[in-house]
């Protein structure tokens, strides 16, 4: 998991109605520009209770829509029995699950969000401002593929520390290395460097994974966490718009909503748009995926989140 070495529609249609979020900051953040790209987003992990985790793992409708799962590198191969995570891999983002009794001993119900930049120059420049702006501070760490001899450098995280690394939620930025394309696609080093979500993502889809991709999530977040978090995104360039059901923050090809709330943070809904029309209603243990449209389905994880 991509956790600093480290470790689906919102429901009802947004309305452009004026509404003013608590503890909203009244002025735009400092160190914003508006001229830097909005980051995208490289894949979202959520903690699963142990029924909807074997029941997400198991469907065999949910992996004709998706594509396969897999249990992660170095082959992509499926999930060992007894496995404590596992993977959906889209064309840009990609999911990843984790079962109550995981490695890293993560509650259900936690979400972790990594932005992803396909130029490292990008997340040189969020780092800088990110040290400027994060109340506690900020780090950048880089991580290395460590199963293979020699290890591979495989991305560079970016966070504040604030947000990183709560029981509820965990918020990151970053950027693959040019060294881990060549070492997955067996490339030379005269080729030209290859960072691009879509790159590393491009050969799964010749496996039967890589059909569809996140484009929205909805997040259930605490008053301070919104203050933090609403800083420290519009300082990453997602641009805000206040509407009846929460703010929403725009990255690049994904969306955002924050809902405030004084119960913990959690996800609320997830959106995947798929290559194929997805069933109209699914039932996943405790959670349900819902189709929005013709190829949009809604992940819930809880049954009745409204």
């Amino acid at each position: 998991m991509m956790r600093f070495a480290l470790a689906l529609s919102v429901l009802g249609t947004l309305t452009t109605a004026d509404a003013k979020a608590p503890d909203a900051p009244q002025q735009p953040p400092a160190f914003a520009v508006a001229s830097r790209p909005a980051p995208a987003l490289n894949h979202v992990y959520v903690v699963l209770d142990a029924a909807t985790f074997a029941a997400v793992r198991d469907s065999a409708p949910l992996s004709r829509l998706l594509g396969r799962a897999d249990g992660g590198l170095p082959d992509y191969a499926p999930p060992q029995p007894g496995a404590d995570r596992f993977f959906f891999r889209g064309r840009e983002t990609y999911l990843e699950f984790f079962a109550p009794e995981n490695r890293f001993g993560e509650p259900v119900g936690k979400v972790g969000l990594a932005l992803g930049y396909d130029a490292p120059g990008d997340l040189d420049a969020l780092e800088r401002i990110w040290r400027r702006t994060c109340p506690i501070g900020a780090r950048r760490t880089p991580v290395r593929y460590r199963r293979v001899d020699p290890s591979v450098p495989w991305y560079d995280s970016v966070q504040c520390d604030e947000t990183a690394g709560g029981d509820h939620l965990a918020v990151w930025a970053m950027a693959y290395r040019p060294e881990f394309h060549r070492w997955q696609s067996g490339t030379g080093p005269t080729e030209a460097p290859q960072t691009s979500r879509a790159h590393i993502l491009a050969p799964r889809s010749a496996e039967g994974q890589g059909r569809f991709d996140i484009n929205h999530l909805a997040l259930q977040v605490t008053p301070p966490m919104f203050r933090l978090l609403i800083r420290q995104l519009e300082d990453a360039g997602l641009q805000r718009r206040e509407t009846a059901d929460g703010t929403l923050l725009t990255g690049d090809g994904w969306t955002l909503l924050l809902r405030v709330s004084e119960d913990p943070p959690r996800l609320l809904s997830l959106d995947l748009a798929t290559a194929d029309a997805p069933p109209d209603r699914l039932s996943l243990g405790s959670g349900v995926l819902i189709r929005r449209g013709p190829q949009t389905v809604a992940f819930r994880p809880t049954k009745g989140v409204d």
